[in-house]
């Protein structure tokens, strides 16, 4: 086992610890996480809209009648496109975390260090990181196994590609789709095997674990730091 270090903590608006807050509210409440995520992307695409447009209604021929309507169809598919993706986030987002989830009060310092560890493998000799490590295995394995990276290239990927092929093969493509294209298929090239990697680490973990602290007991969730408890509900 790794000899024992202090877990480093950080600051209240440091960036990696809103997210570790955001992963953790993500995870416990997915529908109202993607619920803001869609208002989010809806007012900023509203906001671009606005500053496209804008200019052509003040500066340009074309009348305020004419430009408003496609202003709003715009918007609405922005919309739906967010919604959409927000939908497929949510069932992703259930399917990962089925097995276990980050806990709804847990310290985001400890929650930093023990994805740390679970993603090389080994334990940091502090218990409440190790056991926050081992209840996360589940979750790993399940974020880093082939049938997940299969059902994101079926969803993400794949289409694209096919239907890139396909412009080519009538040689209607463009280059930016064929470099688009290539992009995804080495992107997934060399993710593919880093999360097999990360999957072994983590049970690596789980058997470094149980043979340090012996058999875990998943039904007692790691318990909240109390130097974080005001940081319990939604960031």
């Amino acid at each position: 086992m790794a000899d024992k270090t202090h877990t480093p903590r950080m600051g209240r608006f440091n960036p990696i610890r809103q997210f570790m807050l955001l992963q953790r509210y993500g995870q416990n409440h997915p529908g109202k996480y993607m619920l803001r995520v869609v208002l989010i992307v809806t007012v900023y695409g509203a906001a671009l809209l606005a500053l496209c447009f804008a200019p052509i209604a003040v500066f340009g021929d074309v009348p305020l009648s004419r430009i408003w309507p496609w202003m709003l169809g715009t918007l609405a598919g922005v919309a739906v496109c967010a919604a959409l993706g927000a939908g497929i986030g949510v069932l992703m987002m259930r399917w990962t975390t089925k097995a276990a989830k980050v806990p709804h009060d847990a310290d985001p310092n400890t929650l930093r260090a023990a994805q740390r560890h679970l993603r090389r493998g080994e334990l940091s000799g502090d218990p409440r990181v190790d056991r926050l490590a081992r209840h996360l295995v589940p979750q790993s394995e399940r974020a880093n196994s082939n049938r997940f990276f299969a059902l994101v290239g079926l969803v993400a990927g794949a289409p694209y590609v096919v239907f890139t092929g396909i412009q080519f093969s009538n040689g209607t493509g463009q280059t930016f789709q064929l470099f688009l294209a290539l992009f995804i298929i080495v992107a997934f090239a060399v993710a593919w095997p880093w999360a097999r990697r990360h999957k072994r680490n983590a049970q690596k973990l789980r058997k470094a674990y149980e043979a340090e602290y012996g058999p875990f007991d998943g039904e007692a969730e790691p318990s909240l730091d109390s130097r974080d408890r005001g940081d319990a509900g939604a960031p």
